[in-house]
């Protein structure tokens, strides 16, 4: 694998990766959602992708040319420029002078998709122990460099599973997301359509995958398909719109992420990941 350095300045790769919107990545020792290494790695097309960082720049070593490096963690994206482009805002500003760093990551789609399969009625490092049990059960266990990684299963790979295996996992009734999910994408279903796709029309196109509605639609096409105005709605998103932004809230999903998204504009998603975060860590009230 190569080795070299990206400039990252403004830039938080713990924060980045450890603030719930991945599950994909791993601490080369340690639990992502809890204490560890700070070198963190992950797979793109099979190939590993090791990251740390080293005061303003990230220290990189992979296969992968430096692009796909830096959109995988954000790090091209501007970040006052993003948010110049929202409304003012005490609450989101007190947000981003806290949590500045934090970027919106693109994971591969599979993995992603599967990961928010599995996260109804879960907490994040729940979701995240799945994640590895599927890797390790059906994925592959691979050294790299005297380090051991856990690369998710292939499409192909997890469609050996049955759902009584994935059970077994811990999945629960999840499992039958999974299992029929893996059978329409097989049918036929390609993500790659959605790039052309307007995003009202992506998150439509995306619930044509059993399991999948609203907010797990919003949570894929956010963090591993780059439609940076949705705005998934979780309970914590929920809670925080109902406390600070009452004219957007609505008890209707769509309507309230239409409101959202008319508010925010088009970078919507960075402005929920922010919000979304400091409700988590008590930066403001919800």
């Amino acid at each position: 694998m190569e080795t070299f350095s990206i400039p990252a300045e403004d830039f938080d790769l713990e924060l980045t990766l450890t603030c719930g919107q991945t599950f994909c990545w791993h601490r080369t020792e340690g639990e992502l959602y809890g204490e560890g290494s700070d070198r963190f790695y992950t797979f793109r097309k099979g190939k590993p992708l090791l990251v740390q960082q080293q005061g303003d720049k990230i220290v990189v070593e992979t296969e992968l040319e430096r692009k796909k490096v830096e959109e995988a963690l954000g790090i091209h994206h501007d970040l006052d420029e993003i948010f110049s482009t929202f409304p003012e805002d005490e609450r989101l500003e007190k947000a981003y002078s806290e949590l500045k760093g934090l970027r919106i990551v693109q994971d591969e789609f599979f993995p992603c998709l599967v990961s928010y399969l599995c996260s109804p009625q879960m907490r994040i490092p729940r979701i995240k122990q799945m994640h590895n049990d599927m890797a390790r059960e059906f994925g592959e266990v691979r050294e790299v460099n005297g380090i051991e990684m856990l690369r998710f299963p292939t499409q192909r790979e997890l469609s050996r599973a049955s759902e009584d295996e994935l059970r077994e996992l811990g999945v629960g009734y999840r499992a039958k997301y999974i299992v029929e999910t893996l059978e329409i994408l097989q049918e036929g279903f390609d993500h790659t359509e959605l790039d052309s796709m307007s995003y009202e029309d992506a998150r439509e196109h995306m619930k044509n995958l059993y399991g999948v509605g609203d907010k797990v639609a919003d949570c894929v096409l956010l963090f591993s398909k780059n439609f940076h105005e949705a705005y998934p709605l979780d309970t914590w998103a929920l809670q925080a719109i109902e406390k600070h932004y009452p004219e957007h809230h609505s008890d209707d999903y769509s309507e309230t992420s239409q409101n959202l998204r008319e508010h925010f504009g088009e970078y919507s998603g960075y402005a929920q990941e922010y919000i979304f975060h400091a409700a988590r860590k008590g930066i403001i009230e919800v």
